[in-house]
């Protein structure tokens, strides 16, 4: 009897709420609408230009640009009856001249009295249904991290942060401002889990300080402390199908989708959708239109990482849709999909959830010739790209020297079965990454320099260079600081982390060191911490020789920034026992560029000019240069940088690897 009535007054309950719309169990067509790593691209994909007709990709992105697009796109779901969630990946602001704008226009501009963001200001108006912690949220530090947060309109979600950390951060906490996980309920009544996952890497690439990591442990490689953190986020995903979310999707900023694919993905159940964030790659389909596709000969985007979504299999073997969405406000990801009347994702017969109509990788183009263009929203044209051109002008007037030749501060990309090794700060020396790291030198007066790949953030022009484009190129707080001393086998040790990472289809790794004063040689398929073949300094002093320290060799005096030398990117400065000093008067590290370019050649500076014979544009595969990976120069290459060093052991390690 009591069976009986208890499926009475359900039977009841659900004609109920079948009669006003507002039942839980429907079909529905639901829109996914997601970005991430818009790092302050607030004007255009080309940084600090926007609508020239020499620079073609000044006409794409901006974050008004972007704002229309979505909502164009929300109004196509609309009049398909589709229910929309619009989701951020993270990284939503990067220091640096742009978001230094707001530092500058709006630090009383809230409503409470306080700091406001432009980037903020274009969260509000776009409007999300979550964002997730990426790492530069925290590069100013946690204080500046809830500010922004706070100011964002959205929640913020991380499963691995301990809130508790900060008074500000436990406040927005206990206001659900911030975290772990939150459902959304769509209009037929539909709950879909959002849990948020933030790279355990953040507390050596950026300053998140009292925020700590749960299931951390610095001791434990990165892969280990993704596994930890899986545990995190499957407690947070079994926690919202048992409050009644029948489908789940996790915002993972983890650096790289492949951490996503090979690593998390495959440990977690029940996770239907993973939005990556942080690593930069475009994913899309063969018939996606490309920001590259107008843009010959220049490839603005990295290799496409199709199709858009991936398909990767959970650890029951279900499927799982991962998907990325570039970055710098360059595309809008659109996901379609339908809702079972269980309120699950429609699947086909292989269990690979079903794309509708209209899913694709839509890219933010204002250029007149392109038929994709949208006229970008006018509010955020008033209020957000207006004031911020204003101040990049301010910093674009100023003419800091000239440049003969263009500096690559690409990323670079890995090469793939269809697409070549890209060059980049990332993955090999560039012209740029030389010109940084000479300016360190040349400020700090030492033998040598080392700048992290992933410090440097944009590209230079040929022509004139300005103190926004500096700002822009090397946008963080970074001081230059040195040490007097360190031994040969701490500079070994020191360039074995540099390359560890580093594989022959060149993997892009934000802790690939760009050098002055000393060249380098390894072997990438060599064990981790056995690479290094090679350190000669330009005087000829060798450092090492055939992967041992050299019988002439000396210690020698270094400058970089002091995020590496406090362990950021991982860098053993400190457990080697090297004590740094700031430089006097506290350069920081786009000052010590200024200083380079402005000083006089007598004084060892390059009086303005950036001359194409002293920078010229740098090939890693021709086995000579400052840095030289002889598992990716082809073999006529590396006999003769084997037979010019002088060393047939050198050979003989690359044949021992082969």
């Amino acid at each position: 009897m009591l069976n009986r009535l208890v499926l009475a007054i359900a039977l009841c309950s659900a004609m109920a709420g079948f009669h006003d719309q507002t039942w839980a169990a429907a079909i529905e067509d639901v829109t996914i609408l997601h970005v991430g790593d818009q790092e302050s691209w607030l004007l255009s994909a080309a940084g600090n230009v926007r609508d020239s007709a020499s620079n073609i990709l000044s006409f794409y992105g901006g974050v008004d640009r972007l704002a229309a697009v979505i909502q164009d796109e929300r109004s196509l779901a609309s009049t398909a009856g589709r229910s929309v969630l619009t989701l951020n990946a993270g990284d939503a602001f990067l220091p640096g001249p742009r978001f230094n704008a707001s530092l500058a226009n709006l630090a009383t501009a809230a409503n409470d009295g306080g700091q406001d963001f432009y980037d903020a200001i274009a969260l509000r108006d776009i409007g999300f249904d979550a964002a997730v912690f990426g790492n530069h949220e925290f590069d100013l530090g946690p204080d500046l991290a809830a500010r922004f947060a706070q100011m964002s309109g959205t929640t913020y979600l991380s499963s691995n942060l301990n809130f508790s950390g900060t008074p500000a951060f436990q406040s927005l906490a206990n206001s659900g401002t911030v975290a772990a996980s939150k459902i959304v309920t769509t209009a037929a009544g539909n709950k879909i889990g959002l849990v948020g996952a933030t790279t355990p890497l953040l507390p050596s690439i950026s300053s998140p300080g009292a925020i700590t990591l749960k299931n951390f442990d610095p001791a434990l490689t990165e892969a280990q402390n993704l596994t930890a953190m899986t545990t995190l986020v499957q407690a947070e995903v079994d926690a919202l199908r048992n409050q009644g979310a029948t489908t789940i999707v996790l915002m993972s900023h983890l650096q790289n989708a492949s951490n996503e694919i090979n690593l998390v993905i495959p440990q977690l159940r029940n996770v239907d959708v993973v939005l990556s964030g942080g690593g930069h790659e475009l994913m899309a389909s063969p018939s996606d239109v490309t920001i590259q596709t107008n843009a010959s000969p220049a490839a603005f985007d990295l290799p496409a990482l199709s199709p858009y979504p991936n398909v990767v299999s959970d650890a029951n073997g279900e499927k799982v849709l991962v998907t990325t969405s570039n970055f710098g406000n360059r595309y809008v990801g659109v996901l379609n999909l339908q809702l079972d009347a269980a309120g699950e994702i429609q699947r086909d017969g292989s269990g690979i959830p079903v794309l509708e109509t209209g899913t694709k990788m839509r890219r933010v183009s204002g250029r007149p010739e392109d038929a994709d263009r949208v006229v970008g929203d006018a509010s955020l044209q008033a209020d957000v790209v207006a004031p911020v051109t204003t101040f990049i002008n301010a910093l674009n007037s100023q003419v800091i020297g000239q440049s003969e030749i263009a500096l690559n501060g690409a990323r670079g990309a890995a090469a793939t079965a269809t697409t070549p090794f890209v060059p980049g700060v990332r993955n090999a020396e560039t012209n740029l990454g030389n010109l940084v790291a000479d300016a360190f030198r040349f400020v700090g007066q030492t033998d040598i320099a080392l700048q992290n790949g992933g410090g440097i953030r944009a590209s230079i022009n040929d022509g004139p260079v300005t103190r926004g484009e500096a700002f822009d190129t090397l946008p963080f707080t970074n001081l230059v600081v040195k040490v007097d001393e360190i031994t040969p086998s701490q500079l070994k040790a020191l360039l074995e982390h540099g390359v560890a990472a580093s594989t022959p289809l060149g993997s892009a790794q934000g802790r690939f060191p760009q050098l002055s004063g000393m060249s380098l040689v390894f072997d990438s398929r060599l064990p981790a911490g056995s690479r290094v073949l090679q350190i000669t300094l330009d005087d000829g002093t060798p450092i090492v020789n055939n992967g041992v320290i050299a019988p002439l060799a000396r210690n020698v005096s270094m400058s970089t920034i002091d995020f590496l030398a406090n362990g950021g990117d991982g860098y053993p400065f400190q457990a080697l026992g090297l004590d740094f000093e700031n430089l006097t008067n506290t350069i920081l590290y786009q000052e010590a560029l200024e200083q380079f370019l402005a000083a006089a050649p007598a004084a060892g500076g390059l009086g303005g000019q950036v001359t194409a014979a002293r920078y010229a544009t740098v090939n890693p595969f021709d086995g000579v240069g400052r840095i030289t990976d002889v598992a990716a120069v082809p073999e006529p290459a590396t006999l003769l940088l084997a037979a010019l060093g002088g060393s047939v052991l050198l050979w003989a390690a690359r044949r021992r690897a082969a």
